[in-house]
């Protein structure tokens, strides 16, 4: 559980990064006009409208629900709360410690109020939308001097577009400050991701990828949302990051432009292993992998499988002599060893053939050889 500490913390101490963030944010808040000893605007939505944009934003809410609950049960302390956002910074909905609720409500910290820098000035926030990344900002960091008895520690919450969603945030008296508040925000923000990311693609196919084995199934892993014939369709933050690409360029890729096997490939290989080893096209990193398969996906890729082991029929030939193999039955033969020490993996046996895959994908139509 976190704790307050028991003195009043200096939390930027040393840390340049973040003092250059709080500086760009005050210099912001000067370009908006923003005067320091002004008091913060508590304008709210109308109670209709406020409620019309929460149903605008209710799946957001769902996922974000029971993290905001259980971030708020590890806060363990008192004169606390813990808000949600939409992508323009106006507060959805809030929890935390009735004393403090009522405390932030005389700031307009409450649902229906806007928390962009240019309404409130330097605060986690605002601060959060400007940079797309976790902020601090604590006490004296906050612009207007009526918000520096908080102190605030937000975190973004993409889609699996990459659009921002809206803002996770703790938000406290200065005094309940605690280091590790700002990591928690961002763990949690990253299960929000996750839970909406699962449910947006509950029918779809999904690649698990990291470069470690022990890292598939946490928030650690990168994700892959996909159709059915391999194209992304999302992906998640983690994978954006490990493969170095924008969502846009993502969106446009497909398995075999960014691992050189397709659907039906990696289902195969991992029928057979058990298990997925990946090499990145771009510069051939090994990750490892899980493919999670869609129901109608799993049906399409038996099909595919049968498909390329018995989609033709043989063309006629001309039986070879008594006691002979013909050339046919040879090059068949060697494709269906190959085939078989590659576990299933046909790109591995094209290389072992020493032919093309599109190639081994032909004569496997032609050969059909039997599973």
């Amino acid at each position: 559980m976190v704790q307050p500490s028991s003195a009043l913390p200096a939390p930027i101490a040393g840390a340049t990064g973040h003092a250059q963030q709080i500086a760009a944010s005050h210099e912001r808040c000067r370009a908006f006009g923003l005067a320091s000893e002004g008091r913060p605007d508590l304008h709210r939505l109308a109670p209709s409208a406020l409620a019309e944009l929460q149903q605008r934003n209710a799946r957001l809410y769902a996922q974000a629900l029971p993290v905001m609950e259980m971030l708020y049960e590890q806060l363990m302390h008192a004169q606390s709360m813990v808000l949600l956002t939409d992508a323009s910074g106006c507060i959805l909905h809030a929890l935390g410690d009735p004393g403090f609720l009522q405390r932030a409500d005389q700031v307009a910290l409450s649902p229906g109020a806007l928390w962009a820098e240019a309404d409130k000035g330097s605060n986690a926030v605002g601060t959060t939308l400007m940079t797309e990344a976790p902020t601090l900002v604590h006490g004296q960091e906050h612009y207007l001097r009526g918000l520096q008895f908080l102190t605030c520690s937000a975190a973004p919450i993409f889609d699996h577009k990459g659009a921002l969603l809206g803002v996770l945030d703790v938000s406290g008296e200065r005094r309940s400050y605690h280091p590790h508040t700002l990591a928690l925000a961002g763990m949690s923000a990253r299960l929000i991701e996750a839970q909406w990311f699962a449910d947006r693609f509950r029918h779809s196919s999904r690649l698990h990828f990291h470069p470690s084995a022990a890292a598939l199934g946490t928030l650690h892993e990168g994700l892959l949302a996909l159709d059915e014939d391999g194209r992304v369709l999302g992906a998640n933050r983690r994978a954006l990051e490990l493969l170095g690409l924008a969502p846009m360029a993502l969106r446009r890729e497909s398995l075999t432009g960014l691992f050189g096997q397709g659907l039906g490939e990696l289902a195969l290989v991992q029928r057979h292993r058990g298990e997925l080893r990946l090499a990145w096209a771009r510069d051939g990193a090994p990750l490892c992998a899980k493919l999670s398969l869609a129901q109608a996906d799993l049906g399409l890729q038996r099909q595919q499988a049968r498909e390329a082991w018995a989609a033709e029929p043989e063309l006629p030939e001309t039986p070879p002599p008594p006691g002979r193999v013909s050339l046919r039955q040879t090059e068949r033969q060697a494709i269906a060893s190959a085939v078989q020490a590659a576990a299933g993996n046909l790109s591995e046996a094209a290389r072992q053939l020493g032919i093309g895959r599109s190639t081994l994908y032909r004569k496997l139509k032609t050969y059909h050889p039997a599973p």
